[in-house]
């Protein structure tokens, strides 16, 4: 069994590569050849007063490489306005002042243990892949200019994958703290050939831009309906970045995943899972509330997914003055199967990680 961490998976993991994997993945997906399980969240009072603990899930199979995978966060979360805006954050609790965050992947020939690593790089490379495939279908192919909201992590990756895609010229780059985005375009000006240049609003951030993506931990709109015009690509990491009436406003609308949201089970609130984009919802409607709610789907849900772009069922950009947009809804398993499983062919090619025994987690009692 194979143990990687996330240095090394960032030293060997390309864009590309993920890109790839992704397409090949979604198109398996469509022919039945993979097997996706929604994503759930398991939500519970933490012992610390840093705020909640959740459990999440998700996991899928390929057919080819015969591959299945798990994702699993144990996390500390909290909820806090700054700047007007609700914030999501992760509390670094483990010790050291880390997360915890892990991919495990089985063999579908044998059953066995395969490799396990931090999620950490592999999550945001996928969601940037996946932003990434989209805008090669969506995005018009003279774009040039992107503007960037927000320089953390999610930033950090959908930048270099715009560029994948597109001949990009020019970054524009907005977050609210000076010093963050002016670091961060120190970084990313190393690693792309595009003029990456710090803005002072998000503004003028979307002057001249081609393509919007919105790479927030914000659950409150960013995006402003008046920045969508003709030609334009959006793309988010929360559907919230962008709100309703942005959306609305969209000619053309692709998202990730008909399923509307995570199943979370919270204690204090039955066995029966709800479905909310985010556990906060539900703790602060109550649990007669909740549940009430829990059958109303956004007016977008029944927008071509991903898979359906990607395999050619939904059309498209039609042409150079559409408005078009990727949401990203949620994240599915399958991205951590297709992303895991070239994780693991790179990091056997290049003779990387640390091997363990196997039979550490074998057994010869019938489970």
């Amino acid at each position: 069994m194979l143990i990687l961490s996330n240095e090394e998976i960032e030293s060997f993991l390309t864009i590309d590569k993920c890109i790839g994997a992704l397409e090949k993945a979604y198109k398996s997906w469509d022919e039945g050849k993979a097997i996706n399980r929604p994503r759930t969240d398991l939500v519970m009072p933490s012992s610390t007063e840093a705020g909640v603990y959740a459990f999440k899930s998700m996991e899928a199979g390929l057919y080819d490489p015969p591959i299945v995978a798990m994702r699993i966060n144990s996390d500390i979360i909290r909820w806090q306005q700054q700047g007007g805006r609700v914030i999501k954050t992760k509390v670094p609790a483990a010790p050291g002042n880390k997360y915890v965050g892990l991919v495990m992947l089985f063999s579908t020939a044998t059953g066995e243990p395969l490799a396990m690593f931090p999620d950490g790089v592999v999550q945001r490379m996928r969601v940037a892949s996946s932003s990434a495939l989209a805008a090669r279908y969506l995005a018009r192919e003279d774009a040039g200019t992107l503007a960037i909201l927000g320089s953390g992590w999610q930033a950090g990756s959908h930048l270099p994958a715009m560029c994948a895609v597109r001949n990009i010229k020019q970054v524009n780059v907005y977050s609210p703290t000076q010093a963050n985005r002016e670091t961060f375009v120190k970084e990313m000006a190393q690693k792309v050939a595009a003029e990456v240049r710090p803005v002072d609003s998000a503004e003028e951030a979307m002057r001249d831009a081609d393509i919007i993506a919105s790479t927030t931990n914000s659950l409150t709109q960013v995006v402003s309906p008046e920045w969508v015009r003709p030609g334009i690509h959006l793309t988010c990491v929360r559907v919230p970045e962008l709100g309703d009436e942005t959306i609305r406003k969209i000619d053309r609308l692709v998202i990730h995943s008909h399923q509307h949201a995570p199943e979370n089970y919270i204690a204090g609130f039955g066995d029966e899972g709800i479905e909310s984009h985010d556990a906060i919802d539900i703790i602060r409607k109550g649990p007669a509330q909740a549940r009430e709610s829990k059958v109303e789907h956004p007016f977008w849900l029944e927008s071509p997914e991903l898979r359906d772009l990607v395999t050619g069922r939904a059309q498209g950009r039609a042409d150079a003055h559409e408005s078009t947009c990727f949401l990203n809804n949620i994240g599915i398993g399958l991205q951590f199967a297709a992303v895991g499983a070239a994780v693991l062919s790179e990091a056997k090619s290049k003779g990387a990680g640390h091997e363990i025994p196997t039979d550490w987690f074998l057994e010869t009692v019938h489970p």
